[in-house]
């Protein structure tokens, strides 16, 4: 081991002109080090900032694994419209020869579950394509936030007009795409049809063309809370039986009408021997809720429906119309049918008296749960469920 050399008394003869030079050949030194250790510390943090795409936060995990962060807006105003034609000319092909694969392609859930289910139900009866006429889409108007996080999202207004009956008015349609992740393509999430008098949501804009979302300190302003309004819609439609006055939805085809039919429906079972029962739940797809211009919003939210029937001691049932490709043949002692619906409703402000207003929904069976009967189940034939609460056939333009 070396040893540590003795210290030397500092040489006071170099006087103060050394301690200058020494002074400033210092400070030189330290400013150097503070030039490489900022240098260092900025590299470290654009490196930080191209990793997550332009942005220090922590990205919150989804269901993809995770959101990406981009610098720039994911979708440009100007870009939607083509991103609605091309993924209308894929569905309208996929709708032509009942090709499951291509419109998994250009489709994601709900709308893949529902439309998916019905090809499979088509082909089981014997169809080769989606029947009816094929609709042209006439007029398109996009609704695109300003986004730079995935999952991204626009809405689409469109104009479906049929060539075979040019007199009949255009249908209307709102239209939810979604984009995962930068590596995936846009898709259709939700297509509710409208009345054929809706008119385009008044949606603002901002001087670059986006729409406006409805913000946290924009809820208070509203009726009813946007992320409410799925459970809310959820337990009105659950409480047919107490009857279908509400304090919160307005009377219409979707609300009151709806609630009638379901009951309706009920006590049909009951008279055919069959215990049967409808509960609607909030879909956990999130709920998109665009600001109107004047001051009511549209929230774009989904539903799970399940209708449970039960035989009767010493009965069975029959799969219901519809089930075919869905459930096997045979007897059962319960069957569950999962149904979704894919709504719109319009929230009015909160100083209003004006109720929520349901201006759309549009669904279908997804899949069938059944049980099979005991062994001492009865001789003869079985009885029929009357049907799905929700029989809305599937559009041949979604």
């Amino acid at each position: 081991m070396l040893a540590h050399p003795k210290r030397q008394a500092p040489d006071v003869s170099a006087g103060r002109a050394a301690s200058g030079i020494v002074t400033a050949m210092s400070s030189k030194r330290l400013t150097a080090g503070i030039r490489r250790l900022l240098a260092v510390l900025l590299a470290a943090c654009l490196a930080t900032l191209a990793a997550c795409g332009g942005s220090g936060e922590k990205a919150a995990d989804t269901e993809t694994g995770g959101v990406e962060i981009s610098r720039d807006p994911i979708l440009l105003p100007d870009d939607a419209r083509q991103i609605v034609e091309d993924l209308n000319e894929g569905s309208d092909k996929a709708n032509a020869s009942l090709d499951a694969s291509l419109q998994d392609s250009i489709e994601t859930s709900p709308a893949r579950d529902i439309d998916d289910a019905f090809f499979k139900r088509s082909r089981a009866q014997g169809r080769t394509s989606v029947t009816g006429p094929v609709r042209n889409l006439q007029d398109v108007t996009t609704y695109v936030p300003r986004q730079t996080r995935y999952p991204a999202r626009f809405l689409a207004f469109v104009k479906l007009g049929n060539p075979e009956a040019p007199g009949e008015p255009a249908a209307g349609r709102l239209r939810l795409y979604e984009k995962k992740a930068a590596d995936e393509p846009w898709k259709l999430a939700m297509y509710i049809t409208v009345a054929p008098e809706f008119p385009a949501p008044d949606v603002p804009l901002d001087e670059n063309g986006f729409a406006r979302m409805v913000t946290e300190e924009g809820v208070e302003d509203l009726k009813l809370e946007p992320a409410r309004v799925a459970d809310q819609y959820a337990d009105y439609l659950s409480g047919y039986a107490a009857g279908v006055e509400s304090s919160i939805f307005a009377p219409g085809r979707h609300t009151t009408e709806t609630a009638v039919a379901y009951k309706a429906q009920v006590d049909r079972d009951a008279q055919a021997g069959i215990n049967s029962s409808i509960k609607v739940t909030a879909n956990r797809y999130p709920i998109q809720t665009f600001q109107l211009r004047d001051g009511r919003a549209l929230a774009i939210f989904a539903e799970n429906i399940v209708t449970t029937y039960l035989a009767a001691p010493g009965k069975a049932l029959n799969p219901l119309s519809g089930s075919e490709g869905l459930l096997e043949p045979g007897s059962y002692s319960t069957i569950e049918r999962h149904n979704i619906n894919m709504v719109a409703a319009v929230i009015p402000p909160a100083d209003s008296n004006e109720l929520v207003q349901v201006v759309g929904s549009t669904g279908g069976t997804v899949s069938f749960d059944a049980s099979n009967p005991p062994a001492a189940s009865p001789t003869g034939p079985g009885a029929s469920p009357t049907g799905s609460p929700t029989p809305s056939p599937r559009p041949t333009s979604t």
